[in-house]
Order: structure tokens, then sequence, then C-alpha cells
């Protein structure tokens, strides 16, 4: 299973990507531009739905819940 962290949601909060997103490329999570994405990547979280979702400035705390909310959605 495939495990977001804080450490994620604050890097995807700090790309300076053109339209980054959080995605599972390979197996592995990584922050990428969502014109880089593939048909078989699966987008987690898009930085406009982070923004939308915690704001510009994220807690730590935030963080963590955010990405126990994406961890759950992934597990789906």
């Amino acid at each position: 299973m495939t495990t977001v962290t804080a450490n994620d949601v604050r890097v995807l909060a700090r790309s300076r990507d053109t339209d980054p997103v959080l995605a599972v490329v390979d197996d592995e999570l990584v922050v990428i531009p969502e014109a880089e994405v593939r048909e078989q990547d699966r987008v987690v979280c898009t930085q406009r739905t982070l923004v939308h979702e915690l704001g510009i400035e994220v807690s730590d705390i935030e963080a963590q819940l955010f990405a126990g909310r994406l961890t759950a959605l992934l597990a789906e």
C-alpha cells in the first residue's frame, strides 16, 4: 500500500512546477507537472486542490491530516 506522508504534502504545496500534482508513478509518489502525467499514472492530488482545502500556508498538523486523507483515498 502506498502511504502519503506530510512531507509529500509539503513538497506539493511548495512546488513551483506548472500545475503540479502528487501522483503515483511506477509505484512511487512524486510531484510532477500535470502535463507529464501518463495514462498509467494515478493523480492523488493537485496543488490547486491542496490550496483550496488548506490555503497557501500548510502547517505540520494540516499536512499530516491531509496526508492521512490522501492515503485513505489511495486504499479505496
